[in-house]
């Protein structure tokens, strides 16, 4: 099976209109269209942070303040369990006349307080790592979210720009080193827009020698395929939603 190579040089390269007579024009116009998809997204992103920073903020000091009143009781309280048990102990060593006692009750006190301390140390590590999970379910929520308004924004455009795929389709074939044939797979909706931009597209990639474009009933539309005799190169729009979703990752990951 050809391997599939996913291309994100949607966002990067600029997009290529069909008219022969306004191709600057449109260029703008496409320029115009994504920047504005990015700066909403990027609004929306922002406003989900901030928020999110706030609420993790809020119930990370709750949680410390918990942890710390559940330390101090449970220190004060191995502490009395001590000083209790040196008095018992050296109560019953004075009344017996012995000092074994006091070892005794000294001994037992200890258990007791290190047991405490133990919890004490159990309560705090449990904290710790919920802060941490707490964390890690957020920046999940943040990246869902921004990616699925992004995803709103770019498919709104996409609706309303039909030449978009034309332009999917040139900038894939421009990271191509191609000298034969070229198959466009393409969803339904989309491929008699493909159809009537074939002599556009061939005078765009004069390498190619032959260009073929079919549809597949289970694409979607924005999804396109390039068949080579190299290999297949995925250029859908929705690989510019996986684009976004690595880059919030790793921003995410590096705060």
């Amino acid at each position: 099976m050809s391997s599939v190579i996913k291309s994100f040089r949607v966002v990067e390269t600029e997009p290529v209109h069909l008219s022969k007579d306004s191709d600057n024009e449109h260029e703008k116009l496409m320029e115009s269209i994504i920047e504005k998809a990015r700066d909403e997204a990027k609004d929306e992103y922002e406003k989900i942070i901030d928020d999110a920073k706030k609420e993790s903020a809020r119930i990370i000091e709750d949680a410390e303040t918990q942890k710390e009143s559940m330390i101090s009781s449970a220190y004060i309280r191995s502490k009395e369990v001590l000083e209790q048990s040196k008095e018992e102990g050296y109560k019953k060593g004075y009344d017996e006349g012995h000092d074994e006692g006091y070892k005794v009750g000294y001994n037992e006190g200890k258990i007791k307080a290190d047991a405490l301390i133990e919890k004490a140390l159990e309560i705090k590590n449990g904290y710790l790592s919920k802060k941490e999970s707490m964390l890690k379910e957020l920046e999940a929520d943040i990246i869902e979210l921004v990616t699925s308004i992004y995803e709103k924004v770019i498919n709104k455009k996409n609706e309303e720009d039909t030449d978009m795929i034309v332009s999917l389709v040139l900038n894939g074939i421009n990271s191509l080193d191609l000298t034969d044939k070229l198959t466009i797979i393409t969803s339904k909706e989309d491929y008699n827009i493909l159809e009537m931009a074939k002599d556009e597209i061939l005078a765009k990639a004069s390498m190619i020698s032959q260009l073929d474009i079919k549809y597949d009933i289970s694409l979607e539309k924005g999804d396109c395929i390039l068949e080579t005799s190299k290999g297949n190169i995925d250029v859908s729009l929705k690989n510019q939603l996986d684009e976004v979703r690595e880059l919030l990752t790793t921003i995410l990951n590096n705060e």
